[in-house]
């Protein structure tokens, strides 16, 4: 059974990005593209694990972590802030179990989702 992966994240060309290189791995991949609608999609898809962007309009992805840690139904729900701002504290003061640069650490995402899974 493949696991599903929500990406939240405003660029749409990440996005398409991220969801391609998820999806060679074999992981289902949802998109939303602000923070409002990724805490929606969490709701409506009930992911295994979330790939978050920190600059968003709106509710920027430290908010939607917090927000997502103080639901006790997804308290334990691993979240991967991937960015390009290099902020590693701010991102595991929220709650991140990981945290990538996206102009670095791209490739090695499908491996973080795998350990973080524990498949």
């Amino acid at each position: 059974m493949s696991a599903t992966i929500l990406v939240v994240d405003d660029s749409k060309l990440v996005t398409d990005i991220v969801k391609m290189r998820l999806e060679m791995h074999g992981y289902e991949v949802e998109v939303a593209h602000s923070g409002e609608d990724g805490l929606r999609r969490v709701q409506d898809v009930l992911p295994d694990l979330v790939v978050l962007d920190v600059q968003m309009p709106g509710i920027d992805g430290y908010e939607v972590c917090r927000r997502l840690r103080s639901q006790p139904a997804l308290e334990d729900l691993p979240i991967i802030m991937l960015t390009s701002m290099d902020d590693r504290h701010a991102g595991f003061e929220a709650g991140v179990d990981d945290y990538l640069n996206k102009d670095l650490d791209l490739l090695d995402l499908p491996n973080r989702v795998r350990v973080l899974l524990g498949v």
